[in-house]
Order: structure tokens, then sequence, then C-alpha cells
């Protein structure tokens, strides 16, 4: 039993200054002083030698990899400053006293810490000079401190908080350090019986009695189970995650109530409530960079469901698909093993590079180092490590610069997604070439200087599009300049899995189009199901209406196969605004597009367009979708988080919310949304989490 908590903590890197008989550590930085919570872990009773190994070992595992090894805690870190205060102590070991307080073992420590084991004494106590001696070390090495670990070098069993302060022994399991402190304790404690005032009460199902649990037999400790009424729980219930009101908090026997039958505040190993959780994601969200505006989609699980990986400014997280919601799989901050910090400016891009059907990343960084990388981070099914990294060059590319743009494609047709790599910028040249994925590294091609085979030179303006286009499974490429020339181009470029080849170029013109414009928006899609990717364009701004087209690839050139000229069945008027979204949304292995405006209505349609093949047939929701209400931040990634029958959902953010739309052919269904945090809290009276 754990007496009292604490509050909430972070992860990784290394930085030393040195001073006396303590030397500090830096082991991770998210941020200034002030703008994150710098969390200190200091040793006592720790000799010089062997015994700090031990300290570094434990902090290693009991606060890195433990306390922030699952959530929330993990999710966290980036709110964090961490350092590792390493103190000297005369003796090994900390002084001992009795129940009663008086010393039995007296030793010369740093911070002059005594263990007791004693519960009523909350197993350790500072000692007279404990005050002192840790303040003065800490306003030297870590000026601005917020919150302090100290680790006493005692093989007892024991845990002690009080205010930002706690103490725990080197043999103390790591659910102890998680904690949440006094603020959290305070909310999910009540004496208030009554449902309509209840603190938590947006968490409590009104299927659930008030209270749901109560002590029959006061005096023989507090409520363990569901036992209001007959004492059955519904099927289903769950009593870490469902909330209701369970009597005996704050080891009172009666009166007195907590949110759920077992949490981490009560049984330690249990994760927190939903009560808990939304308390120290409240208390630590001015202090950390989360948001959902970096996110990207895979099946980087290898279970035919699409999962969701979140970058904040050092920190990259793995949401797993369960079918209609996502929960957290693992998360990183700061470094992992080869890649070093994950950084504001990192940019990722997705594709399976080892064929082992799992989703993985390609990582490029050229803002935030001296020099730029490129890497590979290999998924394991429950997170990423990184196998390869290239610093300031790859393989016969020269210097990587700011203006390289990636493209992820198999052109090869062995299953490992490569990579085109193109610059139109930064030298006196138009580059672009062909990196092969080996599955642990990337090799050189082919690279093209300043023209492309049929093309002529190559732009800053040409835009590229991964297809196969003559269904041969090595990824090609669509090329189109409406920019740089007097009139459009558009080619199609094939791969022979070493070299490209011009297939056809179109001038000005494109079949059923007429003539291409600056504005011209394609997007990429087998729409008839023949195993050729095929382009559907779309312009909403060049002409006096808007227009969008089915053009098929037949191999060797594209065709025109359906245009609308200012409407689509079902989706009535096209307005220059809309946003495409290709997706299989019915299942039937024909690419749709989703379709979304916020911009030309006097309120926000998303719609589906599905189609037949030849042509296209609409239907649109508007304003509110359940609990989502559609608005102009909006941000749609498809993936069928779903798994079951190829249909293709949506998966909606902004920078502070995140849903989760299924598709229903005609319609799409929310079926989980997120404020600020992913979480599986079982309710929420607002239908969110």
């Amino acid at each position: 039993m754990w007496r009292t908590s604490l509050v909430a903590l972070g992860l990784v890197a290394s930085l030393a200054a040195p001073t006396s008989a303590q030397t500090m550590t830096r082991l991770l930085r998210s941020g200034t002083t002030g703008a994150k919570k710098d969390l200190v872990i200091i040793g006592d009773g720790f000799q010089a030698g062997p015994d700090q190994t031990t300290f570094n070992t434990f902090v290693n595992t009991f606060v890195m990899s433990g306390v922030f090894g699952e959530g929330p805690l993990w999710e966290d870190m980036n709110a964090f400053n961490i350092y590792r205060i390493n103190a000297d102590s005369t003796d090994s070991g900390v002084t001992q006293v009795d129940a009663n307080g008086v010393v039995t073992v007296d030793r010369d420590t740093a911070l002059d810490y005594r263990y007791s084991g004693v519960w009523d004494r909350c197993w350790m106590e500072p000692g007279p000079d404990t005050s002192t001696q840790l303040t003065a070390i800490l306003n030297a090495q870590t000026p601005g401190w917020d919150y302090v670990f100290i680790v006493l070098n005692e093989p007892g069993f024991g845990g002690c908080a009080g205010g930002n302060q706690l103490a725990v022994t080197r043999t103390g399991n790591w659910p102890v350090g998680s904690h949440a402190g006094a603020e959290p304790g305070a909310v999910n404690v009540t004496a208030n019986s009554d449902r309509a005032t209840l603190k938590w009460r947006a968490f409590v199902n009104p299927s659930a009695p008030i209270p749901t649990g109560v002590n029959a037999n006061p005096g023989n400790g507090a409520c363990t189970d569901y036992n209001q009424g007959t004492g059955a729980a519904p099927a289903g219930w769950s009593n870490d995650d469902d909330d209701g009101l369970f009597e005996g908090a704050m080891y009172n026997d009666s009166g007195i109530y907590r949110p759920v039958v077992n949490c981490r505040m009560r049984g330690n190993t249990p994760h927190y409530c939903p009560v808990c959780y939304n308390r120290i994601k409240e208390n630590l969200d001015p202090f950390h960079d989360h948001s959902f505006q970096k996110a990207y989609v895979g099946d980087f699980t290898g279970d035919g469901r699409a999962d969701v990986v979140i970058h904040n400014a050092n920190s990259l997280a793995l949401y797993q698909s369960v079918g209609l919601e996502v929960e957290p799989l693992w998360v990183a901050t700061g470094e992992i093993p080869l890649w070093d910090d994950f950084m504001p400016g990192d940019r990722f891009f997705v594709g399976d590079f080892n064929n082992d059907g799992r989703d993985d990343l390609y990582v490029f960084n050229v803002t935030d180092w001296a020099i730029p990388y490129f890497a590979m981070l290999r998924s394991t099914g429950s997170g990423f490590e990184c196998i390869r990294r290239f610093d300031l060059e790859l393989p016969g590319w020269d210097d990587m610069k700011p203006h390289d743009t990636f493209h992820v494609a198999d052109f090869d047709g062995d299953g490992r997604d490569d990579i085109y790599v193109f610059n139109g910028s930064d030298w006196s040249m138009g580059y672009l070439e062909m990196l092969r994925s080996t599955g642990t590294s990337l090799s050189y091609v082919r690279r093209y200087d300043n023209t492309l085979p049929g093309w002529g030179r190559m732009e800053a303006h040409d835009q590229f599009y991964v297809a196969d286009i003559n269904a041969d499974r090595k990824q090609d490429l669509y090329i189109f300049n409406g920019r740089d020339w007097s009139i459009g181009y558009l080619q199609l470029l094939g791969s022979n899995g070493s070299a490209l080849q011009h297939i056809r170029r179109y001038d000005e013109k494109l079949p059923g189009w007429d003539d291409m414009r600056s504005h011209d928006q394609f997007y990429v899609g087998d729409f008839d199901n023949n195993g050729r990717d095929d382009l559907y364009v779309f312009n909403g701004s060049d002409w006096s209406m808007e227009y969008l087209q089915m053009s098929r690839s037949t191999g060797i050139a594209l065709a025109n196969t359906h245009r609308f000229d200012g409407t689509v069945p079902g989706w009535d008027g096209l307005a220059e605004h809309d946003r495409f979204f290709v997706a299989d949304v019915n299942g039937d292995k024909r690419d749709d597009l989703y379709v979304y405006n916020s911009a030309d209505w006097a309120t926000e349609y998303l719609g589906t367009l599905r189609s037949t093949g030849t042509t296209l047939t609409g239907a649109w929701q508007a304003d509110w979708i359940g609990s989502w209400n559609l608005g102009k931040p909006d941000v749609f990634v498809v993936g069928n988080f779903n798994g079951g029958a190829g249909w293709d959902d949506l998966l909606v953010r902004n920078e502070n919310w995140f849903g989760m739309l299924r598709s229903f052919s005609a319609s799409v269904g929310l079926t989980a949304i997120h404020p600020k945090w992913i979480h599986r809290h079982r309710y929420h009276n607002l239908g969110w989490w």
C-alpha cells in the first residue's frame, strides 16, 4: 500500500555539469525552464563508484522505462525536462530508525534521509538536515526545478510523497512513481452521493446506480466490488475504466467515495481511471506541445487495420486501431537509438520498406540540425526502431537539401517500398533519383540530371504522382507542370525496376479535358478495378464553372471516361474549394472519392462520390456527424481502421480534436472523438474519448 502520491513526469539525451560531490546529467530536454516542468532525480546513500552505477541503472529502469513506460505519463514526457543528480555519500545505505523515529543505524549521507519501513511513518522520512541539504543541491544544479524524485539506497520496500517531492527505495516498483499527486487526489474523492452534482458526473453512465458500490460491513475495509442492490455488475463492466461511486476512499470505510473499483491511485498496478487521467492531462496541458496536426496513417501493426502515428515536437506516438477506436501502443520522447532526438522539423513518409506486412516510416530532417538526416524507422509491430541513418548525403545523391521531396513507391515490384527523391530548386538544374530499399538500407539505382526521358528539363514546379500506370506492379510516375511553361504538360513515365521510360506526354490538352491550367489538381486511383492507376482531375478556379474528370489509364495512354461539368449526381454543385480524398468507400475495389468543402457554402459538407467504373454517384452530410462539428481547420486522412471488408474510412483531425468516421458507403458515422488526447474511457456524457 502507498500512503500518499506524487504528480507527473518525462525522458532521454545527455549532458553533464560537475560540481564538487555532485554531478548533473540532463536526461531529457523538451524546452526551457518555465515553459516546461523540471523534474530532478537525486540519490541518497550512494557512494562514489559502483553505487552510482546502481543508481543510474535504477533511474533508467524505474523512471525512464517504468514511470513513463505506459499511459498517460508516457504521452506527457514532452511536458518535462528531466535531470539526474549523482550525489556522493560518505556511507553506502541510509540511516535506519524504528517505529518511534529513534535512530538505530546512523549513516553519513548526502541528504540525511532515514528509513523506518513502517507504514504509519510513511516508510521513510527526512532527517533534520535534509531540507537544507536538498535545497542547496537542487538550487545549485537545477535552479527553477519543479519536482524531485529522491531515491534511497535501501533494499526495503516503500515510497512516500508530499507536495512536489517523492521518495522511494531502490527496490520499489515503478507504478509507485506514477501515482498522481495532490490535485488528482482531490478530484477523485468525494463525500457527495448526489448524481446531479457529483464532480465526475461527466464520466458516469446514466445506467450506473449511485452509489455504485457500498461497504456492507463498515470496518472491514473499502468496497472492492460493484455491489449496489443485487451486487451483479452489468456485462462488460470494467473495474478500471467504468466510473461510478464506490465507498471507501482516503482510508475511510464509509461516507467517502472514489470513482472506480480499482485504479492506479488505489492499487498501484491498474491504469489510471478516467477522472485521474483527465486531471493529469489538464494539469500538464500548458506545458506540453501535443496536438493532432501531424498525423500519419498506415497498418503499422500488420493486423489489417489502419493505425495512427502522431508526431509532436520531440515525441512520436503509435496508436493501434482496435476496430472502432485507437489506443496508445507506443510512445517515444526524445531519442531512440541511432536516430537521436525527434524534432519539430521531422518529416515522415509511410511505406513497408522490408515487405513484412507492417508499414514502416522514412523520416527526413533538414532544419533542426547542422546537417540534414534521413532514416529508416522499422515497425516492430509494437513500436519503431531506427535501422539505418544517412547523414548529409544519400547514396548517389550528394548533399540533401531543404527542397528535397520524397515519394514512397515500390518501383521494382519486389514488395519493398522504395524512394523517388526530387529537387528542382536548390541546384542549378533539377534532379530525380531512384533509391531501392534492401529492407535494411537504401541503394542507388539511377539518377536523372536536368532532363527526364520524354519530359525534357525538370523545373521547380514539377509535380510527381506515384501510380502503377500499366498494372505490372512496378510503381511509375505521373508528372504535371502547369506553371513553368506557356502551356501545361502531363507525362506518363514508367519504371522497369531500374530506370524510367517515356510512355506518353500530353502537351496543353488532355483527352476530354481541353487545356491544362495551373490550378489543375490530380488524384491517383484505380477507379475501374483493372489494376491500372487512373487519374481524377479537378479544376475549380480557372474556368467559368468547376470541372471533375475521370481519366482512365490504358497502360500506354489516358482516355476520358467521364467529365462532370459543374455538378456530380448526389453532390449537387462542384465548388472551388472542394477537397478530394481517394478511397474505396464501399469495398468493391474501385477507388472512389471523399469530398469536403468548408468554404463555399453556409455550412460544411462532407460527401462520398462512388465509382461504378465509368461514372460517379454522390451523397453528402452537413455540419455535424455525430458529435463532430465539421469546421474549416478539419484535415482528413484515409485509412481502413475498421479492418473488415476493405472499406476505407476517414480519420479527421484539427489541432485539438481527433475523430474516426467509419464508412457506410453512402455516408460515414462517428465511432470515436477525442479532445486533445486519445484514451479509452468507456463513457463521457458528450460522447468524448
